[in-house]
């Protein structure tokens, strides 16, 4: 083969690699029920969240100095810095937004915790709904427990209708129902929390593992009236989110 011709194929193999760590493609992506992503506000100031919000905005623009890599450590270390302090920060639907990119980017279970630890507060609910559940394609994300529904049509027909039913965290269960015109084959991923050693998933009495600080795949062909039955030891919730 022609050497220049190697050189060339070379740098597009090197640069296409260069873009898709720049440019991930996202695990799963939050549910739109309403325009409430805070890249829509008019604002160039957005006080501690400042630093962080500048990764946002440059991959939402593909702007080529965005590294996921860099975004991670500067929110590890932002958490790091302002421990204790995030939760009564004002601009606190930012802090949401940044969260929850990197909730759809990695599929990280620290990252839906970190919007849990905002769920209570009524004032934030609607910046918190898009990430309840996520969906890549046919498969759910179940990220935070709080009583939602989805319809949607499945890639290969029929309309899946998908609900969570739960009072959490007065209560550790939740139940996942399915409504579906046709049996179809959709990964489930299901998130335990850290704190919540001996969860329980159970479908048509086949329990399924759990590991506190990642997510439960159920991998199935689901069909009308399916059942997913979770219990959580909410004995053993953190004190400090009730």
């Amino acid at each position: 083969m022609n050497p220049k011709l190697i050189s060339i194929l070379i740098l597009f193999i090197v640069v296409s690699c260069s873009n898709k760590e720049r440019f991930p493609a996202k695990q799963s992506e939050r549910i739109t029920y309403d325009s409430t992503s805070v890249t829509n506000l008019n604002s160039s100031n957005y006080g501690q969240f400042n630093q962080l919000f500048t990764f946002v905005k440059q991959y939402n623009d593909k702007d080529p100095a965005f590294s996921l890599k860099a975004f991670e450590e500067a929110y590890s270390q932002f958490l790091t810095t302002h421990s204790g302090n995030i939760i009564s920060a004002a601009g606190l639907p930012i802090w949401i937004e940044i969260s929850g990119l990197l909730l759809e980017l990695t599929g990280e279970e620290k990252y839906a915790q970190q919007l849990e630890e905002l769920s209570k507060t009524d004032s934030l609910s609607e910046y918190i709904k898009p990430f309840v559940l996520t969906k890549r394609v046919d498969h759910i994300y179940v990220n935070l427990f709080e009583p939602v529904e989805i319809n949607y049509n499945h890639t290969l027909g029929g309309e899946v209708n998908f609900t969570q039913e739960t009072s959490y965290p007065k209560s550790g269960s939740v139940r996942l129902h399915f409504g579906m015109t046709e049996k179809r084959y959709i990964e489930l991923y299901i998130r335990i929390p850290e704190w919540a050693e001996g969860t329980t998933v159970v479908v048509k009495k086949v329990k399924y593992f759990t590991q506190p600080g990642s997510y439960c795949v159920i991998a199935k062909k689901w069909k009308e009236g399916d059942l997913v039955e979770i219990e959580l030891p909410i004995k053993n919730y953190p004190k400090n989110q009730l």
